[in-house]
């Protein structure tokens, strides 16, 4: 249950941020989700949602790593060798 609540609660913190975000007219990024998430953490007082922010800190920070990974995977499957001319 208590598992349950800290997802739930990391859930919300993101959804909040995102909100802010969209209600600032920002650009939607992932460095500004977690600028937002970070700047959130700053003020709060509540020791479940100062976890809760940790918590979605390092879901964003992860997905920008798999992303970064995806990104860098994908790029090296784009580069082919040169091809001489068969004539």
């Amino acid at each position: 249950m208590k598992k349950e609540f800290e997802e739930k609660m990391t859930e919300i913190l993101i959804g909040e941020a995102v909100t802010d975000l969209l209600d600032a007219n920002a650009a939607i990024s992932w460095t500004a989700l977690l600028d937002r998430l970070r700047a959130g953490l700053d003020k709060e007082t509540d020791e479940h949602r100062i976890r809760a922010g940790l918590r979605a800190i390092d879901e964003v920070r992860r997905e920008m790593q798999v992303r970064a990974s995806e990104k860098a995977i994908g790029t090296e499957s784009d580069i082919r060798p040169a091809r001489g001319k068969m004539h």
